[in-house]
C-alpha cells in the first residue's frame, strides 16, 4: 500500500486535529465537543415540550419553538462549560497539565480518524463520481472501507448487527 493524494489530505486532517487537541488539552477538547453535542441533543429532544410551556405564558406563536430550542441549548452549553472550567482549574492545581495535553493529542488522533471515516463514508455514497478512482491504492481506504458496511447499516437501522 502506498500513500496517494487522498491519503496525504487525510494525514493532514489527522495531524491538524491531533495538534489542535494537544494544544487545547483533553478536558477542553472533550468537554467542548460534549457541550455542543449535548446542547443540540437536549434542545432537539425537549424543545417541543418546553415550547408548549412557553405557549402557556406567551400564547401560540411561531417563536416559542425557537425560544425553547435556543434556551435549552444555551443552558446545557453553559453548564457543561462551567464544569469544563472547574475541571481545568483542578488539573492545573494538581499539575496534570502535561498529561492533559498528551491525552488531548491522542483524542485528536481519534477525532481525525473519525472525520476521515465519515469522509470515506460520504465519498462511497455520493452519486457524482466513481469512488474507486479516488480511492485506488489509498492506505486509509484499504484499512477503513471494510468497516463501512457496518456504519451504513447502523445509520440506516440504528442497530449494529455484527
Amino acid at each position: 500500500m502506498t500513500f496517494t493524494g487522498i491519503d496525504i489530505v487525510f494525514l493532514i486532517i489527522v495531524a491538524l486535529l491531533s495538534i489542535r487537541a494537544a494544544i487545547r488539552g483533553f478536558v477542553k477538547e472533550l468537554l467542548g465537543t460534549a457541550a455542543l453535542l449535548l446542547g443540540i441533543a437536549v434542545a432537539v429532544l425537549f424543545s417541543g415540550l418546553v415550547a408548549g410551556m412557553i405557549e402557556q405564558y406567551m400564547g401560540p406563536t411561531i417563536w416559542s419553538q425557537v425560544i425553547a430550542f435556543l434556551g435549552l441549548f444555551l443552558v446545557v452549553y453553559v453548564v457543561v462549560k462551567i464544569f469544563e472550567s472547574a475541571l481545568n482549574r483542578l488539573i492545573e492545581r494538581i499539575h496534570l497539565d502535561q498529561l492533559d495535553h498528551a491525552l488531548g493529542f491522542f483524542l485528536g488522533i481519534a477525532e481525525g480518524l473519525f472525520i476521515v471515516f465519515m469522509l470515506l463514508l460520504l465519498i462511497q455514497i455520493q452519486p457524482f463520481f466513481e469512488p474507486e478512482t479516488l480511492m485506488a491504492g489509498s492506505f486509509f481506504a484499504h484499512v477503513m472501507i471494510p468497516f463501512l458496511p457496518f456504519a451504513a447499516e447502523f445509520l440506516r437501522t440504528g442497530r449494529l448487527n455484527v
